[in-house]
């Protein structure tokens, strides 16, 4: 059975974005899924110019799948590879210019003006970049230390959103577990090739593909031998308490590592 076919089958809200990386085109992903968030997939060729227009109540993230970009509206002009995340200035139009076959997807979070208060008065300067193997990583409890788990944007960096990663091989597991604070996708990678356990439905899960994982889901991810997991989670936090939630939860390494050529974990 197919990922779509199973997730019609679970009443999951799930979209692959394999047709569209080919040609120059950009797809509303899931619209309404989520409320306050929209999701974009920007599929562009070398050369190339994305243009975003202002958004002056909406927290604007990229996400550079593959490829790599130039950006023109960061003070002194910034490249972006491959998974480097992006948080742009509140209502700043972003120009991006490609500089070879590019993937991005682009998350759109509307601001309360509290919210928007908040962002302005704190002391998280915009734009702001992460590159991918400088994230910070993390443990929890419910992961087995086969894997890797890192904070692309910190969830005390922006008002309600925040963006990680897990990668691991098979076999392992992460083991279900629920957080009715956060509404939360995931984005996966190419190679990405998982089982998600969605309360008791077992639930295919591909490379390139957008997921809704249900609001208050007792979820985790078994991954067979030879498999790989590597996908991005991004939380909407929808309720008080989700940050001290994700303090508890999310145990800082101090260090970073990643996987080498015969897929084990080196510093």
């Amino acid at each position: 059975m197919s990922q779509e076919e199973a997730a019609e089958k679970n009443g999951i809200a799930l979209v692959s974005v394999d047709e569209y990386r080919d040609h120059s085109c950009t797809v509303s992903l899931l619209d309404g899924e989520i409320p306050g968030a929209e999701v974009f997939h920007h599929s562009l060729k070398k050369g190339e110019v994305l243009f975003l227009g202002e958004q002056p109540e909406k927290l604007r993230t990229l996400l550079v799948i593959d490829g790599a970009i130039a950006l023109k509206d960061a003070e002194a002009g910034s490249i972006l590879g491959e998974k480097c995340t992006y948080v742009a200035k509140i209502g700043e139009v972003v120009r991006a210019d490609c500089l070879s076959d590019t993937h991005i997807l682009e998350i759109l979070w509307q601001l309360d003006e509290a919210e928007l208060n908040s962002l302005f008065q704190g002391g998280t300067q915009l734009p702001m970049i992460q590159e991918y193997k400088k994230c910070s990583q993390y443990r929890e409890e419910f992961k087995t230390k086969k894997s890797i788990s890192r904070a692309m944007i910190d969830h005390h960096a922006l008002p309600g959103f925040c963006m990680g990663s897990n990668e691991s091989y098979g076999p392992d597991l992460v083991g279900k577990h629920a957080h009715p604070l956060l509404d939360q996708f995931f984005f996966s990678f190419e190679e990405n090739d998982v089982d998600l356990l969605i309360d008791d439905m077992v639930q295919p899960y591909k490379g390139n593909t957008l997921i809704h994982i249900p609001l208050g889901s007792d979820h985790g991810v078994s991954i067979s031998g030879g498999k790989k997991m590597h996908y991005v989670w991004i939380d909407f936090m929808v309720g008080a308490g989700a940050v001290s939630y994700l303090d508890d939860v999310h145990k800082k390494t101090g260090v970073l590592e990643e996987f080498n050529g015969k897929h084990q974990i080196v510093r």
